[in-house]
């Protein structure tokens, strides 16, 4: 994730504390009632600037945790700022050593000792891999200071939502209750402030190679939440241990100017995740509509079909050969579809944004695309150009050169494109170029292009 300096590369210090905390499912680990609890550490984060921020941890209680996306607010008290978490239980490792060499190990105690036989430096390789591992059974996120801050209106209750799920099942037996505000675990008794202000997925269980995804969201802004440092806790025996990680603050590092972002896929991308294509149609294109309409298959609702004068999938997926006389005019419409695309994106996604920072040239997208489709009036474009005109335009080259241009003004890709692969039904689907491909024309498919007549296929005109 790209960062953003606030304050001249000083540190970020959290105005918001996020709290994970990993209770025992084992009896045989399991604190005894009054025994007193070590709080957290919370000033783990001091040091940490902008630059050096984190958005992924190895939690010291041997889980992955990753800020999986950020959608910032509209810096109204109407607004609302969504952060997601994902917290894994890695897959299990292998021993190193002498002693427990090769086997499948889930910590590095396991793979030490075998009866008598000891080998105190061997390591299991498991991803976050600590000495003792041990269950999880609830995750939590803590605001002790909404309704004081700056950014922030209201009072904390009716300010914090979200929901808790099972990203991940490997292991076909993960679950998670439900979120829920409230928790004394690590940070004081029900009833004092700091522990009444918790947001909490209650009843976890994650074995691993299972992960769970908690989404908090936040309302009431005034200036806007962004992100900052932020401080990770995990509950190991009767000991909370502190780490650092970039998630909700006041004092945040991505000082971004209003509008500023641009969200930019290739045609590619939208071609072969119609399930994203058809969050962000219908599109215009040379004066023709294109959305995706289809029936629900079980994958994209509705699904984007090529085979038609109106198809999303023909805008991004026709190919030269379709219109051998004019194929710079096939590539200046996939691209142009794409394009369209990601404005619209961008715009839902950060308030109205238009990546106006992003210029070709000289000329901002808009007066890309402006110039490129015409009014009809003053300029007429290439929409109707033969193709030595369209070749010659640079409409091709800007509209590509947006289409491939890196992400800016945000530093947590957004959902739903932090996990493309997962469809409308929530699946884990993998890209999904069919549709794509027919829009090809070839093996029979229908040969049309958008606005044009096709020898021996559809007129689209």
């Amino acid at each position: 994730m790209r960062k953003t300096t606030s304050g001249g590369g000083q540190p970020c210090r959290s105005r918001i504390v996020l709290g994970l905390m990993a209770g025992l499912l084992s009896m045989a680990v399991a604190m005894p009632a009054m025994a007193q609890v070590t709080p957290p550490n919370l000033t783990v984060c001091e040091g940490v600037t902008c630059e050096n921020l984190p958005e992924s941890v190895c939690s010291t209680g041997g889980y992955k945790i990753t800020l999986q996306s950020f959608t910032p607010g509209s810096g109204t008290t109407s607004g609302s700022t969504s952060y997601t978490y994902e917290v894994c239980s890695p897959p299990l490792g292998v021993c190193s050593g002498t002693v427990r060499n090769g086997e499948a190990c889930s910590d590095n105690s396991f793979c030490q000792k075998q009866g008598q036989n000891e080998d105190p430096s061997a390591t299991c390789s498991r991803q976050c891999a600590v000495d003792a591992f041990r269950g999880i059974s609830h995750f939590d996120v803590t605001f002790p200071e909404l309704g004081t801050s700056a950014c922030l209106s209201g009072t904390t209750q009716g300010q914090v939502t979200g929901s808790c799920a099972i990203s991940v099942n490997t292991s076909g037996s993960a679950s998670v209750g439900s979120f829920d505000l409230g928790d004394g675990s690590c940070f004081g008794t029900p009833g004092n402030p700091e522990a009444d202000q918790v947001a909490k997925c209650d009843s976890t269980t994650l074995n691993p190679g299972d992960c769970l995804t908690m989404t908090v969201n936040i309302a009431g802004e005034t200036n806007g939440l962004g992100l900052g440092a932020t401080v990770v806790v995990d509950k190991d025996a009767n000991v909370c241990n502190a780490s650092c990680i970039a998630g909700p603050s006041c004092d945040k590092c991505n000082q971004e100017p209003p509008g500023s972002q641009c969200l930019t896929k290739t045609i590619g991308f939208w071609g072969t995740h119609p399930w994203i294509t058809n969050d962000y149609d219908p599109v215009t294109v040379c004066g023709k509509r294109l959305v995706c309409d289809g029936a629900d298959d079980g994958k994209s609702d509705p699904s984007c079909l090529a085979g038609s004068c109106t198809s999303i999938m023909e805008g991004l997926g026709s190919v030269g050969g379709e219109l051998p006389k004019n194929s710079a005019y096939v590539a200046f419409i996939k691209q142009l579809t794409a394009a369209k695309l990601n404005l619209n994106a961008t715009a839902a996604l950060f308030n109205g944004a238009s990546c106006g920072s992003w210029t070709y040239n000289g000329n901002t997208i808009q007066e890309w695309i402006a110039a490129c489709e015409g009014d009809g009036i003053n300029t007429f474009g290439v929409c109707t150009a033969p193709q030595s005109t369209v070749s010659g335009s640079g409409c091709i080259e800007a509209l590509d050169a947006f289409n491939n241009s890196q992400d800016t003004g945000f530093t947590v890709t957004p959902s739903p494109f932090d996990r493309p692969p997962v469809d409308d039904h929530d699946n884990v689907s993998g890209a999904d170029p069919s549709q794509f491909t027919k829009a090809q024309g070839n093996k029979g498919d229908t040969k049309l292009v958008i606005g044009r007549s096709v020898p021996g296929g559809i007129s689209c005109p």
